[in-house]
């Protein structure tokens, strides 16, 4: 039983890089592709964790990765060049193995897990789906506005926000009530931001970005504070670091 564990994690990357293969060469319908690779990776994962319904640690291992995919799928969807393609298929495989290793060692093997592994991919994939999502959302805006109001849109966004949020402070071992708490009021905030720079005059990639800019100095900071790590200097380096990307953002974005 434990080989077949072990091999878990190469079939879920493997499974992940043929389902963006499928899209990108062979002409199958794209809903269909996705949606079948999406469900075997669900399937493969919740076999790796030995999922249990009633677990938040089942829902949040399992639940990540498949959010990080599906957002990835969206995403896809508004990509051009193949070199992007490309890029976001290899980004996305080995994000999908490299969790799954940590997930594997977490649960199966305690004494080779790297501590706070499993912390640092979540918060880093939950920043990405955030980005995904926010593409998407924008992309379907500007192609499918009568099919998809804003509303909508901002719902199931809200909804997103307020899963990634908590399963980062989940998977840095936040309380429940607390993470419910501070998960809501971050949606909130990430929710706000996205309904506002819905109407600033910039594409949507740069709308996604100024969003996952706020997702991960939220994320970072309320991480921080939980784990006795928020200091002055990492204030001051999350401040600074913020600032960077959002003056390199705003400087390289199309205004129209």
């Amino acid at each position: 039983m434990i080989l077949l564990h072990r091999i878990t994690p190469f079939l879920i990357g493997i499974v992940t890089a043929l389902g963006f293969v499928a899209l990108l060469v062979l002409r199958f319908h794209p809903f269909v592709v996705m949606g079948a690779v999406l469900l075997l990776v669900i399937i493969l994962y919740a076999r790796l964790t030995a999922f249990e319904p009633r677990s938040f640690q089942s829902w949040m291992l399992v639940g990540t990765p498949s959010l990080f995919l599906l957002t990835s799928f969206g995403l896809m969807l508004f990509l051009e060049r193949p070199l992007a393609q490309t890029a976001l298929a290899v980004f996305v495989s080995l994000f999908a193995f490299f969790f799954a290793e940590h997930v594997f060692s977490y649960v199966h093997v305690p004494v080779n897990y790297e501590t706070y592994a499993i912390e640092h991919m979540s918060l880093a994939m939950n920043v990405a789906s955030v980005f995904f999502v926010s593409v998407a959302a924008f992309g379907t805006r500007v192609f499918l506005t009568a099919f998809a109001p804003l509303w909508l849109l901002t719902v199931i966004f809200f909804a997103v926000s307020l899963f990634v949020i908590f399963g980062t402070l989940w998977a840095s071992k936040v309380d429940v009530r607390q993470a419910r708490l501070y998960a809501l009021c971050g949606a909130l905030l990430v929710t706000e931001v996205f309904m506002t720079v819905s109407y600033l005059p910039t594409g949507f990639y740069t709308n996604a970005a100024l969003i996952a800019l706020t997702a991960y100095l939220f994320l970072g900071l309320t991480r921080a504070h939980f784990v006795e790590k928020l200091s002055p200097s990492t204030v001051k380096r999350y401040v600074i670091t913020s600032s960077i990307l959002l003056t390199a953002i705003l400087g390289t974005s199309q205004w129209t």
